[in-house]
């Protein structure tokens, strides 16, 4: 059995890619039981966020469980359209270690950003919750879960709240000096529009106003800032009074075109609009950026802004590597000693049956006290006999030898037949 993941992020494909390939949440279940349809995977865990879609399964044959979630994250959940460009691959180790740098933020646009841990938790809820998750995947993310909390309490990656929207929010205020005049959109009123709020109201914005489907979310939202709250198809009127916009509510095509924000340019007498699109798929069509006085910023245009910041936190990668380093070490070792657990378990059970049975006959006709003195005594006689033996088979294991000696024992005690016992004497 492997580990074996697949998948996209802002470092191999666009945003146009990537929302392509994106995935909804009801579409989880359904994906995962395809997924797990064949004989090629044993589990599997989706994830998706703004900025990556990847699929991590076990394998019992690496390369046709590889082949397996390339096929489904082109055909499955993408269009056909997928390049192998787009794309990577990810086996044994090496898959270990991605999915713990990714919980950790490690492979993130933003270093250190604090949404990607409980994105990669809910992936492992909803596989908890559609059964496609096992053993392995769910040791693999309890140990990613535990580096990310000792990456942001060991190391400075956890020393600010940094964010894509945050990103978003300090673009923003590189194009204008200060907030204090504009009114601001929030399009969305989710995990991202809540991050960018905080963001805003940090940086001295007064003026804003929370469009969402949910009216009551939007409310609850805007009343953090003493802002207003409006329904989504207040949309138009609240384009032609903005200054900024920042948009991140979920579409599966874009809710601005620029037929739309063309019916509103008039009203706004030449003042220029900031757009900043943090939804994928994109809330914004790309042509917007056509118009006079438009200027549209998606997830893809946000890496340079993210990149600049990125200096203060670079000092706590290494110390932050070393956990991944640690924590994939410690993963390896449980799952070598994985592969020699059915002989253990076997090994045990056969000798502790001989015994027990021995011992059961010896007693035989004597008093209870006599049954129990014997069955204790084997009990311990048996542990002691094998302790050695066992602690060598899990060293082994951890080496790489471990399939050698689990089947040198299973020969030797004749763990996979139904050997005769030994006749009394």
């Amino acid at each position: 059995m492997s580990v074996v993941l697949v998948g996209m992020s802002h470092h191999t494909a666009p945003v146009e890619v990537r929302e392509r390939h994106t995935l909804r949440g009801e579409d989880y279940a359904d994906h995962s039981e395809q997924l797990l349809s064949g004989q090629a995977l044993e589990e599997v865990v989706i994830l998706a966020t703004c900025n990556r879609t990847e699929l991590v399964a076990i394998a019992p044959e690496p390369e046709a469980g590889v082949a397996h979630l390339r096929a489904f994250l082109r055909d499955g959940i993408g269009d056909g359209s997928l390049r192998p460009e787009h794309c990577y691959e990810r086996r044994g180790s090496d898959a270990v270690e991605h999915v713990i740098r990714v919980a950790g933020s490690l492979d993130s646009m933003v270093l250190g950003e604090a949404q990607i841990l409980g994105q990669v938790k809910q992936a492992y809820r909803a596989a908890v919750d559609a059964r496609s998750i096992g053993p392995i995947l769910q040791r693999l993310f309890q140990r990613a879960f535990r580096a990310a909390k000792r990456m942001r309490s060991q190391t400075g990656l956890g020393s600010s709240s940094i964010s894509v929207a945050r990103v978003g929010v300090q673009l923003a205020s590189e194009v204008f000096e200060s907030f204090e005049d504009k009114r601001i959109l929030l399009i969305g009123a989710g995990e991202m529009a809540e991050s960018a709020l905080h963001g805003l109201q940090d940086a001295g914005a007064s003026s804003v106003v929370v469009l969402n489907r949910s009216l009551d979310r939007a409310q609850s939202l805007a009343s953090q800032i003493g802002g207003v709250a409006a329904p989504l198809d207040r949309l138009s009127d609240e384009l032609e009074m903005a200054d900024i916009a920042l948009a991140s509510i979920q579409v599966v095509e874009p809710i601005v075109s620029a037929a739309e924000l063309k019916r509103v340019v008039p009203g706004r007498h030449g003042r220029p609009l900031l757009i900043i699109d943090l939804g994928l798929p994109r809330n914004v069509a790309a042509d917007v950026n056509r118009l006079a006085n438009v200027y549209l910023y998606d997830l893809d245009d946000l890496e340079g802004v993210a990149e600049r910041g990125m200096e203060a936190r670079r000092a706590s990668v290494a110390p932050a590597e070393a956990i991944v380093a640690a924590e994939v070490e410690q993963f390896e070792r449980w799952r070598a000693r994985l592969g020699v657990t059915p002989t253990i378990k076997d090994l045990v059970e056969r000798v502790e049956s001989l015994a027990r049975a021995e011992a059961q006959r010896r007693a035989s006709g004597g008093s209870t006290e006599l049954e129990v003195a014997l069955e204790r005594a084997t009990a311990s006689i048996v542990a002691k006999l094998l302790h050695r033996p066992l602690e060598r088979l899990r060293a082994e294991a951890e080496e790489g030898g471990g399939a050698y000696y689990a089947e040198a024992v299973r020969d030797l005690f004749g763990l996979d037949g139904n050997p005769t016992e030994e006749s009394e004497e």
